[in-house]
């Protein structure tokens, strides 16, 4: 009894739940720490944000109408924000993702994008999952983005919406850490 009394408050602090925070380094060491991973992200599933520095989106047409982003040499920064959810155990395609694309350039301190405006950064939403016909990547022109860079780190707010496909992840809230 008297260790049943000892091992609950062990058991009771153990179960609480910490604020993850993460440092993702990629092999070219462009990307930078996340402060507040938190923030936006769905409890059901893991988000990860990368940052590419002197890079720049190109959205290219895969020959069937589908569109996709790719990365290239550029003179700008590349925000690339990923929902990810594990599928039910055993199922081979049952996983999900959205992703979020878009490009601030090297210059910029602050950007103010709204709606069609937001064409001028390149955002792009992913949709990733065995769901026919809302799978692929869609033209964001429906929503707001705030964006502060300086030498420290970056600053964005995006809330938006994609009228062509449901969607999971609306808005997005995020501080970055240069290192």
């Amino acid at each position: 009894m008297k260790l049943l009394i000892y091992m609950l408050p062990l058991l009771m602090v153990g179960a609480c739940k910490t604020t993850q925070t993460d440092s993702v380094i990629t092999k070219t060491n462009t990307v930078e720490e996340t402060i507040n991973k938190n923030s936006g992200c769905p409890d059901d599933g893991t988000c990860g944000i990368e940052v590419y520095k002197n890079k720049k989106l190109t959205i290219l047409d895969d020959g069937t109408g589908s569109l996709y982003p790719e990365m290239i040499e550029g003179d700008a920064m590349v925000v690339e924000y990923t929902y990810f959810k594990e599928g039910p155990e055993g199922t081979v395609d049952g996983n999900y993702s959205e992703t979020i694309h878009f490009e601030i350039p090297q210059t910029a301190t602050n950007l103010k994008k709204e709606n069609a405006a937001l064409a001028d950064v390149n955002l792009y939403y992913g949709k990733h999952c065995f769901c026919k016909g809302e799978a692929g990547y869609y033209p964001v022109t429906d929503g707001k983005l705030l964006v502060d860079v300086s030498e420290e780190g970056l600053v964005f707010d995006l809330v938006f919406n994609v009228n062509k496909t449901p969607q999971v992840i609306r808005h997005v809230s995020e501080m970055i850490k240069f290192d």
